[in-house]
């Protein structure tokens, strides 16, 4: 993933970046989060995209972004198929992250009057 330059985008959003690396991760922490924007790399081992996507409460399934490399349309069209909100190539995303979060960070402070996003 490319961590380092999502937490530098989250942090001049005022949002907090935290990684996980399993389902189950990515479910404990959604308990202890609200105002979630959740980045999913299509490239981490093992990774199940369809069942990700069921353990997800349909708000952040719906505005979870998911990107991999241009290469692996079968893992692009997976999370197409799963119902995550947005797919995109590697590139993609790290040319439109920092939009992304800033974009997703507003709104977020907006709906909580101004408080930051998690």
């Amino acid at each position: 993933m490319l961590s380092s330059t999502v937490s530098g985008h989250a942090a001049t959003s005022g949002c907090e970046f935290r990684s996980a690396s399993t389902p189950a991760d990515v479910e404990n922490l959604l308990k202890e989060q609200t105002n979630v924007l959740l980045l999913v790399d299509l490239g981490l081992a093992g990774l199940d995209v369809a069942d990700l996507a069921s353990r997800l409460p349909d708000d952040v399934r719906k505005t979870a972004v998911a990107y991999g490399p241009h290469v692996h349309a079968q893992k692009l069209q997976a999370a197409q198929q799963a119902g995550l909100g947005r797919v995109m190539s590697r590139g993609a995303f790290s040319a439109g992250a920092g939009q992304m979060i800033a974009d997703f960070a507003a709104t977020t402070q907006n709906q909580s009057n101004g408080s930051n996003c998690d």
